[in-house]
């Protein structure tokens, strides 16, 4: 099985972004995600690693996961937010997971960051979409990750501060 090590050495070959990934594995294990898998699969899914190159590295779980929270770019840009939509709706509880700490990671970013009201609606709107169309799975999967509630908290605190209605989970 791979290591989070080995996830992070092939995901800084690959030139992702290591604080940001970094930031969400460090979500996931503030909520009670130890779990090896899940948390390469987190770091493994920012890398634009096809299928294959993540299955021959770390195997078929790992790849699966990964896939659920990835695009396909090589569909046209509507098409892909529609197909990716429908990817976390049928994704695993743990790739929800990975996903609301992603959108966590990402309004902490917002925040601290001086990026421009425009780009940072833009965000906003695709964050808060995301979330929406997650939200009936993650009312029926919180009851298994006890610490969600502090994501929830945080992500809804961000959300308030940049003057957005907060979601109820």
């Amino acid at each position: 099985m791979a290591t989070i090590d080995e996830a992070e050495s092939y995901a800084r070959a690959k030139n992702a972004d290591i604080p940001y990934c970094k930031g969400i594995v460090f979500r996931l294990k503030s909520i009670g995600i130890n779990d090896e898998v899940v948390l390469c699969s987190a770091i493994l899914s920012h890398t634009d690693s096809s299928f294959d190159e993540i299955h021959a590295r770390f195997g078929r779980e790992v790849a699966v996961m990964v896939a659920s929270l990835s695009r396909d770019k090589s569909l046209p840009r509507q098409r892909q937010e529609e197909q990716y939509v429908a990817q976390l709706q049928g994704a695993p509880w743990e790739s929800i997971l990975i996903k609301l700490c992603e959108i966590s990671a990402n309004l902490k970013v917002m925040r601290e960051s001086d990026i421009s009201k425009t780009k940072r609606s833009k965000m906003l709107k695709q964050n808060t979409h995301h979330l929406n169309v997650l939200k009936n799975k993650i009312v029926e999967g919180k009851a298994k990750t006890p610490g969600i509630d502090r994501l929830f908290d945080g992500i809804n605190e961000t959300l308030s501060h940049f003057g957005q209605r907060t979601i109820k989970f």
